[in-house]
Formats: C-alpha cells, sequence, structure tokens
C-alpha cells in the first residue's frame, strides 16, 4: 500500500518509532511534542497520531495508552524515513582486529563473525554455515566404524570440515585407506563439485571396468560425495538476550521465540530467502510468520565467494531493535566474510 504523507507526518511517525525503540513504552503526544517536534502542540500531535494509526502505520494497546509502532510502520520508516548510518570506523576496526586472529581457518572465523554480530548488536546473531560445494577440495578420508557404517571426512583447501556416515558393505580399515589415497591422487584444485564430476567420469572408464579397487573407490567415493547436500551448519549465539528483552515479559510470546530458535529446519529457509537479491534485507511482521512470530525482525544478507551466495548471517531481535546500527553492521560483516572466501 502506497501512502501520501506530508513531511509533518513523516517527522511525527519517526518520533514515535526513535522514542519507542528507546522506551519499549507506548509513546503519547506530549513526550513527542517536547523532545521532537518542539513546534507542535500535543493536541496537533494526537491528531497526527490518531491520523496514522487509522493508516494502520500505528495503533493503541489500551485507551488510554499512547501509540506503539505496526509492522507496517516500521516498514515505511525503514523505506522512507530513516538515514541509515555508516557504521563507526572504531567498530570497523575492531571487527577487522577479531577477525584477523582467526585467519585460515574457515569455521573459527564465522564463528567469530556470528559472535560479533551478537555481541554489537546486543540482539542473537544467526549464522547459516557456507556449502561445501563450490570450494576446492583438498582431500577425503573415511575411517570404520563398524561392519555397516563408514565415516566420510572432506576437508576443503579452505579448512572446512563436512562428516557424514554412509553405509554399505563391511570393509576393512587398510581397504578404506587405499580407496582414500586414490581418490586423493588426483583430486588437486578440484572443487568438490568438479569432484563429483570426475567420479562419474571415470565410473565408465576401462580402468574402472578391470581394476577392482579403482571400482570399489569410486563407487564409495560417489557415495560420499552424494552425501555432502545435507542440511547446513547453523551458528546462533546471543539467545539470552532476545529471552531477557522486555518485550518478552509475556510468556506466551516467550514460548513463540524458544520454539521458533529450536526449528532450524524453518531458519534455514527463512535465512534463504535473502539470497534471492544481493544487499541487507528486512523481515518482520508476516514475513516471519513462519518463523513463528511476529514480535521480532530479522535484519539478513547473504555473502558470498566470487558472486556466488554460498551462506546468510542475520539479527533476530525485537521488532524495536536499533535498525540504524543494525543494517550497516549486518552489511559489513556480510563484506568481510565475502572478501575473505574470494580467495581461498
Amino acid at each position: 500500500m502506497a501512502y501520501q504523507l506530508s513531511e509533518r507526518d513523516k517527522s511525527i511517525l519517526g518520533a514515535v518509532i526513535q522514542e519507542y525503540v528507546s522506551t519499549g513504552e507506548p509513546v503519547g503526544s506530549r513526550i513527542v511534542s517536547r523532545k521532537y517536534t518542539m513546534t507542535l502542540s500535543p493536541a496537533t500531535v494526537r491528531n497526527v497520531m490518531a491520523d496514522l494509526e487509522e493508516l494502520g502505520l500505528l495503533y493503541q494497546p489500551h485507551i488510554s495508552a499512547g501509540r506503539i509502532p505496526t509492522p507496517e510502520g516500521f516498514r515505511y520508516y525503514l523505506s522512507e524515513i530513516m538515514q541509515v548510518r555508516a557504521l563507526p570506523k572504531g567498530e570497523k576496526n575492531m571487527i577487522s582486529r577479531h577477525m584477523a586472529k582467526t585467519m585460515g581457518d574457515v569455521k573459527e572465523t564465522l564463528y567469530e563473525a556470528s559472535h560479533l554480530l551478537s555481541q554489537i548488536s546486543k540482539n542473537a546473531s544467526i549464522l547459516i554455515m557456507p556449502k561445501i560445494d563450490p570450494f576446492l577440495f583438498k582431500r577425503i578420508d573415511f575411517v570404520r566404524l563398524d561392519e555397516s557404517r563408514i565415516l566420510v571426512i572432506l576437508v576443503s583447501k579452505a579448512g572446512m570440515v563436512y562428516n557424514h556416515i554412509v553405509h554399505g558393505e563391511d570393509i576393512s580399515q587398510d581397504l578404506l585407506i587405499k580407496y582414500a589415497n586414490y581418490l586423493n591422487e588426483s583430486s588437486a584444485d578440484l572443487s568438490i563439485h568438479q569432484m563429483r564430476d570426475r567420479l562419474v567420469r571415470e565410473m565408465s572408464s576401462e580402468k574402472a571396468r578391470f581394476d577392482t579397487i579403482v571400482k570399489q573407490a569410486l563407487d564409495l567415493g560417489m557415495k560420499a560425495f552424494a552425501g555432502v547436500t545435507g542440511s547446513p551448519d547453523i551458528y546462533i549465539q546471543g539467545k539470552e538476550s532476545v529471552f531477557n528483552s522486555p518485550d518478552l515479559a509475556d510468556l506466551g510470546k516467550l514460548r513463540e521465540i524458544v520454539t521458533a530458535f529450536e526449528d532450524k529446519g524453518k531458519i534455514v529457509r527463512l535465512l534463504n530467502r535473502v539470497l534471492e537479491d544481493p544487499g541487507v534485507k528486512i523481515l518482520m511482521g508476516d514475513d516471519l510468520e513462519q518463523f513463528g512470530t511476529d514480535y521480532f525482525s530479522l535484519v539478513a544478507s547473504g555473502y558470498y565467494r566470487k558472486d556466488v551466495p554460498v551462506g546468510s548471517l542475520g539479527v533476530i531481535g525485537p521488532i524495536r531493535m536499533d535498525y540504524s546500527r543494525v543494517i550497516p553492521l549486518v552489511g559489513y560483516m556480510a563484506k568481510i566474510l565475502s572478501d575473505l572466501l574470494e580467495d581461498v
């Protein structure tokens, strides 16, 4: 819906939202008049707030209370009123220093990124680990667990490790080492995807037809790489910041958000939506219906390797979070990770 708001309307809506973000309490016309629009009387402000309520941008929780922004009010504020400020230089330097300490270990770097997002935003952070497919393959190892299960350990040159179990016939550890050595011999500088394609081609080769070791190594390799498409790992940090929020004083709301955090499948589907287009996205209200709550918002972005989206990260918290601070933080962290992954 397109709203035709005057500059005065925008000024008052912006003031209500700034005050609500700061206090978490319904905002009255007298506060707005005194703190934000000193040239307007409380009566004038009250009339404008009533008009904004009719438009669905504010609502009044009780007849004698002030107004609270609706998700639609926040959306309008974010797109038409709020000025996104640059992340302070001191915070950029602090992030760069912390990230530099983990260089060489991608998983540790991503974990640190998630930690910093939560620490700086004072909300919960969510980071979906990148899929291993686009990264260059370093080695594969097989470990016999029992007569029907084999642990597959895939390591990328970036230091990412992916473990999963394949089922099949009983194979001795000595043979598993031979299979792994064969697969590792010709895997230099191939991506996981390219390695998978190479195995498909080799399966029809003369060598595979007449060399039992080669055929069995290729069979096991196909099983191992077929399992790489499982659910991605997720880092969630700072949940206690959300659980302790005054916005969750209602036990029903608290139960909703606890349940939402436990359903990682929904989190992945939600964050996958931000990969459709580059840049920082804000989801709130009905956007978070599948997450199980409309009291919260998610500020999220994808991060990339060579212009290909490989993962996503975000900050989730009460709908009254300080977007002017969180949006540039998420955008900067996504850029840092994309730059880091460019060369791995």
